[in-house]
């Protein structure tokens, strides 16, 4: 009994470690592009990231598809405006070349008043292809801003 317990350890411990390797390697590619966005823009982290065939589902508008529509969507972005995000966790595909990951984001722009900020949570679905990981799916909505701790 001993020995069938040691092997289904052994075997669930293989497993799991099997599959942390593209779960890690796709939040890395989710902070790696939030990180772009902050050096680079948020235009040019978007364009870099999302696949050709990209699904966009803005907040409060229709959806839309297209790395092209994408880039046409985000030339209007607002001088000055930030968008920086989180991922908290997500989860891959047995496949290790697809999966999702899901987090909090802070949108900062300079509003009549000042500057204003909107908080938020998003879902985006990975593809990783010969390009490395690229966003098929980008789902955001807002929530509310994050608690205080003392």
């Amino acid at each position: 009994m001993k020995k069938v317990l040691a092997t289904l350890v052994a075997v669930a411990t293989l497993i799991s470690s099997a599959l942390a390797g593209p779960l890690d390697e796709m939040l890395d590619a989710d902070r790696d592009f939030a990180a772009m966005a902050k050096a680079k823009g948020v235009p040019a982290a978007f364009a870099a990231y999302a696949a050709d065939d990209v699904r966009m589902f803005p907040e409060g508008g229709a959806p839309y598809q297209g790395r092209d529509k994408l880039i046409e969507r985000f030339s209007t972005w607002p001088e000055g405006a930030t968008l920086s995000w989180a991922p908290m966790d997500g989860v891959a595909a047995s496949s290790g070349d697809f999966g999702y990951t899901w987090g909090t984001y802070v949108f900062t722009a300079q509003g009549e008043d000042g500057e204003t900020s909107s908080y938020g949570k998003y879902v985006s679905i990975w593809r990783k292809d010969a390009d490395g990981w690229k966003f098929i799916v980008d789902i955001g909505n807002a929530g509310p801003a994050p608690e205080q701790t003392d």
